[in-house]
This record gives structure tokens, C-alpha cells and sequence, in this order.
């Protein structure tokens, strides 16, 4: 599907947010992406997975037509390009993909633990799952400038708890530390950053006994399950999806492999296997 760069904002060094605009747009789940073609010619040739951010608001969207915001950082050719792409161009996108958070139905609180731009998914989840007092969000990133989104989520009024390795934003240290001391037994854990701050935090829920649930970040070729290039190692078990059962989810038994962007990208930490990750 064709669509228009409505914006394309550098909010932090290296870390933009782009709105592209929609005029009939589809459902998001929180969790979810879209494939983005980021040129015309071979190279880069294959589309780039990006979780959405947040739906644009109308305001923004300069009336009637609306939109979503992807947030992504700079780390190669195609998001270079990305980022020198400006208001009116065309882009070429596909989605919304994948199986996202299950809806919170916990009864202590959702602790939200990110990591650098896996803050992404998160904006939707506090925005539709649980009341605010029920939510907390954990944020690391190597430094202050790697906390991208920040500013919005305070917008929101969430108790937030920020760590930074290098001391310059919140606490000094990483965000599992900040999750090791607060979690309780009740909470619900929801997890997207990087593989070793995931493990991580499985493993403390792991400990805790609490529910937790991880969005994997992985190349992608195709986004449907075709091209099997994000394959993870399940636990051969059984389970409604990679997520909780939910209503329109149909029970099947977990095969060895597990595709990120057809499965996933959302998994029950339970049904993965950390040490093949």
C-alpha cells in the first residue's frame, strides 16, 4: 500500500519519528509492525520491520486524514535513507503484521520494561490495556540520549523509573536492576529491547513466577512466515499462539521453530528457549 511521509522529526541523536499517513487505517494491536520499502531501486531491495509507535492524532494529521508514527534509529543504509526522506514523499508499506500484547487482565500491575527503541510498542499498550495507576514503565538506555519517547510517555502521567548505564538519566546501571528491586508477585511483565536485557528480565519472572511476555527484534524479509529468515527455537509445547490464549486466537501445538514476524513478534517468555535465542 502506498502511503505519505507526513512528517520525519529527529527527536533525539540518531532516533527519528516519522508519521505516515492513512486515510483508512486498519486496526493496530500493540505489539505489531509494518514492513516499509525504503527505496524504489535494489538497494537497500528488501522492506524493513517497524513497530508502531502511535496512532497520529487528527490535529497533527491536519484534519480529516489520519496516520501512525513509527520510531526508529539509524543504524544502516535503509534507515539512513529513511531519515532523509521528507513531508509528501511516498512510501510503500505493508501491515499491520504479527500478534501483539495480550490485553492485561492481571491483577497487580503491568510493569512495562524497555530497552533504548524497544520503548516503541508501548506508547499503544498504556494507551489501550490497563488504567494508569496500574501501570509502571522501567526505560534503560546506554545514556540520555538513548531514551527516546520519553517526554511522551510523562505526557501520559505513568509512574516511570529510568536507568542509564553511564548516569546521565535516571539511575546509574541497567533497567533489570530497576525491575529486580520493584516487581512483585502479582505483576505482569511486558518486555521489548535488546536479546540480553529480554533474557534478563525472563529470568527474573522466571524466579518471581509472574506472567511475561517479550517482543523479538529480527531481520525480516517477508513479515508473513514465508521466507523462514526469523526462525527462533521454541519449547515444543502447546500454547494458543506464541502469546496467552485471547479471544480470536485458535488453539495449535508449538512447532520447534518459531517465526518472529508470523508467531510473533510478541511470545510468552515460557515458550521460548533463551539459551538458542
Amino acid at each position: 500500500m502506498l502511503t505519505t511521509v507526513h512528517y520525519n522529526d529527529e527527536v533525539a541523536p540518531a532516533y527519528f519519528r516519522m508519521g505516515l499517513l492513512w486515510t483508512a487505517p486498519l486496526p493496530v494491536e500493540p505489539g505489531q509492525f509494518i514492513m516499509l520499502r525504503v527505496s524504489e531501486g535494489v538497494d537497500p531491495f528488501l522492506c524493513r520491520p517497524f513497530g508502531v509507535y502511535r496512532m497520529i492524532k487528527p490535529e497533527r494529521a491536519g484534519g480529516e486524514a489520519r496516520g501512525f508514527e513509527i520510531l526508529y534509529k539509524v543504524v544502516g543504509k535503509g534507515t539512513r535513507r529513511m531519515s532523509e526522506m521528507r513531508a509528501g514523499e511516498a512510501v510503500d508499506i505493508f501491515g499491520p503484521l504479527g500478534r501483539g500484547f495480550p490485553p492485561f487482565k492481571g491483577k497487580g500491575r503491568l510493569l512495562m520494561v524497555a530497552g533504548g527503541v524497544g520503548i516503541v510498542p508501548f506508547y499503544l499498550v498504556a494507551e489501550t490495556f490497563a488504567e494508569r495507576g496500574r501501570l509502571k514503565l522501567l526505560f534503560g538506555g546506554k545514556s540520555e540520549d538513548d531514551l527516546p519517547g520519553l517526554d511522551d510517555f510523562h505526557a501520559l502521567g505513568l509512574d516511570i523509573g529510568v536507568a542509564t548505564e553511564d548516569g546521565t538519566a535516571g539511575e546509574k546501571g541497567v533497567v533489570t536492576t530497576l525491575l529486580e528491586r520493584d516487581i512483585a508477585d502479582n505483576d505482569t511483565l511486558y518486555a521489548c529491547g535488546p536479546k540480553g536485557m529480554l533474557k534478563a528480565v525472563a529470568a527474573v519472572a522466571g524466579e518471581r513466577g509472574v506472567p511475561c511476555y517479550v517482543s523479538l527484534d529480527r531481520r525480516m524479509a517477508c513479515g508473513m512466515g514465508a521466507c523462514l529468515g526469523c526462525a527462533v527455537k521454541g519449547d515444543g509445547g502447546s500454547a494458543s499462539s506464541a502469546v496467552a490464549p485471547s479471544e480470536g486466537r485458535e488453539n495449535r501445538a508449538l512447532s520447534p521453530y518459531l517465526m518472529v514476524c508470523k508467531d510473533g513478534p510478541v511470545f510468552n517468555a515460557e515458550d521460548l528457549l533463551w539459551e538458542e535465542l
